[in-house]
């Protein structure tokens, strides 16, 4: 299939283009969910030490109120506070059990902020219930308590800035009202004071929120970067092939596997014919487009289980899995045919199509072994008179 250099030319710059754009959506987009996710698992993670803690702080609440508020009251709001513990306590376990990865997770975060809605809920709304009216000492205990659970909000639920806020509210703001209108002076005063650290708490959040976020952020930003760096070391800039390194550390369990479970297994080497003399006459620019057209021709018409790289220069090795050498002298006679028909456009309308030399090999007691035999093979085959495809076995009895 023959490309101009002008049509090559806007191809490479509408798909750079595109590249550019929807990586970048694509990124921010798995940025935000990936922060959103771990953001909920540290709530489920982390939540079970709160729940408990506010169910001994009502348990000492309802004894200090014991002398001046209704035994009735403090009961029932006490077994209720206990009960959207015990219930979120469950809701805990079950994520723990059933513990979600990746996207899973965000379905467990509407279960949570109702949860956790409910019993902020019964709290500010128990408090004011419970609340002895013409006892002061009360009410400013409560009034305490009430400042307390505030400072927990802030605390434990920064991740989501929606559940801090909304608790943070649900904590002072009932308190607030009954303060300011429950008609003394001191009380009054005090409910003032409550504003205060209500737009304290608030902005206290939205700090903590930001900070939270740039943590989340930055440690996402790192991993990514660590997987790039890691993926480059283990790339062919060129190619985008496995390079050396990366084709052995993937081959030695892939052979291994294929030993154990007693399965053919076949390497295929091939090296450009008469690759310096492209060089010399189009450039080493032309070169580069010649090799990158060529690995992605070997990376099109491969199986998803094999395995190629650019082992050096112009020359690259296939690891084939389940396939045996006649098989593996198939694919690589389907390679040599594909090469010669396809033709690869070059500056100045000029244009060449590729040969090679293949060896194949299936016998070896190591990968080590099984590409030596594939690169003797491959030599035999440049000896033959290029453009030829050799296997191992024909050589070697050919020695024997």
């Amino acid at each position: 299939m023959q490309n101009t250099l002008q049509d090559h030319m806007q191809d490479t710059l509408l798909s750079e283009a595109q590249s550019q754009r929807e990586p970048l959506s694509n990124q921010m987009r798995n940025k935000q969910q990936h922060i959103r996710i771990e953001k909920i698992k540290l709530l489920y993670l982390h939540s079970l030490t709160p729940i408990i803690l506010s169910a001994v702080a009502g348990l000492f609440l309802v004894a200090a109120l014991w002398t001046s508020a209704s035994h009735q009251h403090l009961i029932i709001w006490l077994v209720t506070t206990v009960l959207f513990a015990c219930a979120r306590i469950w809701l805990m376990t079950q994520f723990k059990r059933a513990n979600p990865q990746g996207s899973a997770v965000l379905k467990w975060e509407k279960p949570y902020a109702i949860s956790l809605m409910a019993v902020f809920l019964v709290w500010s709304a128990g408090l004011i219930c419970i609340m002895p009216r013409d006892n002061l000492s009360a009410v400013f205990i409560l009034n305490t308590f009430s400042i307390g659970l505030a400072g927990a909000a802030i605390s434990w639920y920064s991740p989501l800035r929606y559940l801090q806020m909304t608790t943070i509210s649900l904590a002072l703001i009932p308190m607030i009202i009954v303060l300011l209108t429950l008609g003394h002076e001191e009380t009054f005063w005090v409910g003032i004071a409550a504003c205060c650290m209500y737009v304290s708490c608030m902005i206290t959040s939205v700090l903590l929120q930001k900070t939270f976020n740039g943590n989340l952020e930055l440690a996402y930003d790192l991993e990514q970067a660590k997987k790039q760096a890691e993926n480059l070391a283990r790339t062919d800039a060129l190619t985008g092939l496995n390079n050396r390194r990366a084709f052995f550390d993937k081959a030695e369990p892939l052979f291994a596997y294929c030993k154990r479970n007693q399965q053919p297994i076949s390497a295929l080497m091939l090296d450009v014919d008469h690759f310096k003399r492209i060089n010399d006459s189009y450039g080493h620019a032309a070169g580069d487009i010649a090799l990158r057209n060529l690995a992605q021709l070997i990376k099109t018409n491969l199986r998803d289980s094999d395995l190629a790289c650019r082992f050096g220069g112009e020359e690259f090795a296939v690891l084939l899995p389940n396939t045996n050498a006649e098989e593996a002298m198939g694919m690589a006679n389907m390679l040599k045919q594909l090469m010669a028909s396809t033709i690869i456009a070059l500056a100045d309308e000029n244009a060449l199509s590729l040969t090679a030399s293949f060896g194949i090999a299936e016998n070896g007691d190591s990968v080590e072994d099984l590409l030596n035999h594939a690169d003797k093979a491959m030599y035999a085959a440049k000896n033959y008179g290029r453009n030829h495809v050799m296997s191992y076995c024909h050589i070697s009895k050919q020695f024997a």
